[in-house]
């Protein structure tokens, strides 16, 4: 899964193994500086430095732990796997099942804010807007994966792919991007003004033409670039 985990400026960075392990590095020296253990043989998804490198976090297919850096102390644990938190690090986004649903969180409180969708596919990549009200997710039917697919999908007889949109200040999903159908991702302006798409085919607005396009996350209109 290619991730948008946005970490901590930080002088360490920190990666986990398929075999539970969590591992934290000094990135100029190579040294390893601490190794946390997950649940033995069960693949580390995501890692995240929080807090300003102060608080490492990690998780599996259907839980995440939290420890404290300095002493190596496990400090919490949340019952799913967290996919990626927002820049400013107030919140993080789940895929629950059952139910294929998306939820929003607050950290570090982990208290549930809302529920984004349901019925959809897995997160294959995602991203948030640089001033964190926006955030973008691919949705893909064999998603999440097994341990043993993992990072490819599993496989499945038919399967869709769409791209949604949401608002997560006031928890909605932009209905006027979803009718588009666009499947690729793309990426936010600086400004966060505008989510812009690469080459595509839009059929709401030219059939045969495929073009650059961005959308206007003030007027939710589609424009060609």
């Amino acid at each position: 899964m290619n991730k948008q985990n946005t970490p901590s400026e930080s002088r360490y960075s920190v990666s986990g193994s398929r075999e539970g392990q969590v591992t934290v590095t000094d990135t100029a020296s190579g040294e390893t500086i601490r190794t946390f253990e997950m649940d033995s043989g069960v693949v580390v998804r995501e890692t995240f430095l929080l807090e300003g490198g102060k608080i490492v976090a990690a998780s599996q297919k259907d839980r995440a732990v939290f420890w404290d850096l300095t002493t190596g102390e496990e400090i919490r644990r949340f019952a799913q796997r967290i996919y990626g938190f927002a820049h400013d690090e107030s919140k993080f986004f789940t895929f629950e099942t059952p139910g294929s649903k998306v939820c929003l969180y607050t950290y570090p409180d982990l208290t549930f804010v809302c529920q984004l969708s349901e019925n959809t596919g897995g997160p294959e990549f995602f991203l948030f807007s640089p001033d964190d009200r926006f955030l973008a997710i691919r949705l893909t039917s064999g998603f999440p994966s097994t341990d043993k697919n993992y990072p490819r999908r599993n496989i499945v007889k038919r399967g869709f792919i769409s791209t949604k949109l949401f608002k997560i200040q006031d928890c909605q999903q932009i209905t006027e991007f979803s009718r588009l159908n666009i499947r690729r991702i793309g990426e936010f302006s600086a400004d966060s003004r505008y989510y812009e798409i690469p080459e595509n085919f839009i059929t709401i607005e030219s059939p045969l033409k495929k073009a650059r396009w961005r959308f206007d996350l003030t007027t939710y209109q589609i424009e060609e670039i």
